[in-house]
């Protein structure tokens, strides 16, 4: 794991309280001896992230349901469907995949699996109960169909509910977790997980997850979580707003092609129950997007190709070329930049790096950066490179 300088510091500051005295050679031994396992516990719980809500990135969610979900239903003919959640905190995106699942009509022998590596969060996750607050971007039709009162809190209906297993699991080690007839998941979501990894650590846990799918399964990543290098089992697939990743051996998955210029929108619960899909309202009237300047559209259609690159193997080299032609047509293109830094620093120019993910935090910043597709969450992007930048401060950047 890469911890920023910030995360660093506060990292030492709880190992100063929690060492007791001991040297950290002597901290280190009692972690890993059997009696140890309660304060290795502690100590995850002391600096893991679990904030987290229901539904989140409804952009990305509405064209993974749309055309990806929907034909793995239709593929299925009724057998289950095995889903992973990677890294799934406190539960919400075990949630959100039950509630998809349902409303797509999948059978109910699917599953969702949720690992994370923190046990305190995982006992807070079995009981798939949430606050009102995490449930803010749950439709109400949904909400109401899918959740129960418990007090101050909704829970998940049991129906649902036992539909969902959860373990202990780091990323960083393995084995990793078999789908049940050791036949691969059909779709494993690691969202917003890998943003902490070195480059390296980045790239070998993504190529160990598609060894964990299915043929024809899909990787979901966050859309701050680009592949620059696709391991030769995936091949990327673009949709209106997002990308995803599908192991390509054997039998393929065949995506429902995007309608160009058609809203995106989340599920809604127009649906009549779980055992039918949630189908797209043609009721919608398609909105056109104001036209982009030959430059900002020139831009773009670089950046697409460098994203299509990734997949066939185009070399550092070009990748970076296209990369700067596009920021010279425009400047302010962060999601642009922030590919650019990660290329730069998994060819280990650190201080490069650390530049071009400065100039694009302040472009988001500032709100000078174009919302692009694949890029859709301002917010995530800009966490990403807050995080990306201060993790090359130990290693000289600018800071």
């Amino acid at each position: 794991m890469a911890l920023s300088g910030p995360q660093i510091r506060r990292l030492d500051d709880r190992l100063a309280e929690r060492c007791r005295g001991l040297t950290p050679h002597q901290y280190l031994a009692f972690l890993k001896s059997p009696t140890g396992a309660a304060e290795l516990e502690g100590l995850i719980s002391a600096v893991v992230v679990n904030k987290t809500d229901l539904f989140r990135d409804e952009v990305q969610l509405t064209d993974f349901r749309e055309h990806v979900l929907a034909p793995l239903v239709e593929r299925a003919r009724g057998g289950p469907l095995r889903v992973w959640s990677a890294g799934c905190s406190t539960g919400e995106e075990v949630a959100t995949l039950l509630v998809l699942l349902a409303e797509a009509g999948a059978s109910p022998g699917s599953t969702v699996l949720g690992t994370d590596i923190s046990e305190a969060a995982l006992r807070r996750a079995r009981g798939l109960s949430f606050s009102t607050e995490q449930l803010r971007r749950v439709p109400p039709v949904l909400r109401e169909r899918y959740f129960v009162s418990t007090g101050s809190r909704l829970a998940l209906v049991g129906g649902l509910r036992e539909r969902a297993s959860f373990q202990v699991h780091n990323l960083m080690d393995v084995p990793y977790p078999r789908a049940p007839a050791e036949r691969g998941f059909d779709v494993i979501f690691c969202r917003n997980v890998l943003i902490y990894f070195t480059v390296e650590s980045f790239h070998r846990t993504v190529a160990t997850l598609a060894e964990s799918l299915a043929p024809g399964g899909t990787l979901v990543l966050s859309s701050s979580e680009p592949l620059l290098q696709v391991p030769p089992t995936l091949r990327v697939v673009r949709t209106e707003s997002a990308f995803f990743h599908v192991r390509s051996e054997a039998e393929r998955l065949v995506l429902v092609e995007p309608t160009r210029g058609a809203p995106a929108s989340v599920p809604t619960g127009n649906s009549k129950g779980p055992s039918r899909g949630a189908a797209p309202s043609s009721s919608a009237t398609p909105l056109e997007a104001p036209p982009l300047a030959p430059a900002f559209a020139e831009a773009d259609l670089l950046f697409a190709c460098v994203l299509d690159g990734a997949a066939s193997g185009v070399s550092d080299a070009v990748a970076e070329r296209d990369l700067r032609q596009c920021l010279q047509l425009d400047p302010d293109h962060a999601a642009a930049r922030y590919l650019l830094a990660l290329l730069l620093e998994q060819c280990r120019r650190p201080l490069e790096a650390a530049s071009e993910y400065r100039r694009a935090l302040v472009a988001l910043e500032e709100g000078r950066a174009r919302p692009v597709p694949f890029f859709l969450n301002p917010s995530r992007l800009r966490v990403a490179c807050a995080h990306a930048a201060g993790r090359l401060e130990p290693l000289g950047g600018p800071r």
